[in-house]
């Protein structure tokens, strides 16, 4: 069940009636029921309308595992795009490009409505000029800023004249109470552990692949093993995530992963975690320097 706020049945008629493609791009802090929203106006815009929901929060995603920003169409396909991190800082063009290449395909595969549930990165002048960029290479129809006071304003007053543009304010409810870290890290681990439930052992062919990312030094494989890395297709699209287990320069690299088809990667992201599926409670990731 989801308790409704004030103004989200305003703003799901809004979507549900109008005649031109809609794209919503929802910002706010941490704990401010953004995911919460984004659902409710998912299910309610896909009875009248093909719908996409783009979560872009890697570090407490809905849709794949943490690392990784994701994009599900309502009765088809998911796609994932992985950042190498649980949070932007650091990895804001990975972010940023992810959630412009997932909206793309949401496109491509003709949904009329996009949900955008956007990090929760949203103070100081860092997390302002960050959204800015996502805001202004996204170009929603409708941003909607959930809101303690006016904490918003100064990013929302960048896009109150543009054309196209409609500005939904709301309020946070009194009711939302911040998560402390320790339980958004458990939310994390449960999440690998799920996703890596099925992981064997597996080898994927090296010689040709691109590599990505925070590619390791191949004179110098001390260390790697733990690395977490994304196995993609042409496009850059996530075919599996996989824990580096060893690797040989110009031949394979040997990944802990969920089962996938080796001669369909064409690239190799490396991350900027490791992680350890045995670790006891709250130490599972790390951060590689």
């Amino acid at each position: 069940m989801i308790s409704i706020g004030e103004g989200w049945e305003d703003l799901a008629a809004a979507l549900r009636d109008s005649d031109a493609g809609e794209r919503v791009y929802a910002v706010g802090s941490t704990d401010s029921g953004k995911t919460t929203l984004c659902r409710y106006l998912v299910d309610t815009a896909a009875t009248k309308a093909r719908t996409a929901y783009v979560d872009c929060d890697t570090g407490q995603s809905r849709i794949g595992p943490p690392t990784t920003e994701g994009m599900i169409l309502c009765s088809g396909p998911t796609f994932l795009r992985f950042v190498g991190s649980t949070s932007p800082g650091g990895h804001f063009v990975q972010t940023i490009t992810g959630a412009k290449r997932l909206v793309e395909k949401a496109e491509e595969l003709s949904a009329r409505v996009i949900v955008i549930d956007s990090p929760g990165l949203v103070s100081g002048g860092v997390g302002i000029e960050f959204q800015l960029q996502m805001i202004d290479l996204l170009r929603p129809t409708r941003i909607v800023a959930l809101q303690r006071g006016r904490e918003l304003e100064r990013l929302l007053t960048n896009f109150s004249r543009r054309p196209g543009t409609v500005i939904h304010r709301i309020a946070v409810s009194p009711a939302m109470v911040a998560r402390p870290a320790a339980g958004r890290r458990r939310y994390r681990e449960e999440r690998f552990r799920a996703y890596f439930t099925d992981a064997e052992l597996q080898n994927v062919p090296f010689r040709g692949l691109g590599l990505q990312g925070r590619v390791p030094d191949m004179r110098n494989l001390r260390g790697i093993g733990g690395q977490l890395v994304s196995l993609n297709d042409p496009e850059n699209f996530v075919i599996a995530l996989g824990i580096v287990e060893d690797l040989h320069p110009g031949r394979r690299l040997e990944v802990v992963a969920p089962p996938f088809d080796p001669a369909a990667v064409a690239s190799v992201r490396f991350g900027s975690i490791s992680l350890d599926l045995g670790a006891v409670p709250g130490s599972m990731e790390s951060f590689r320097c």
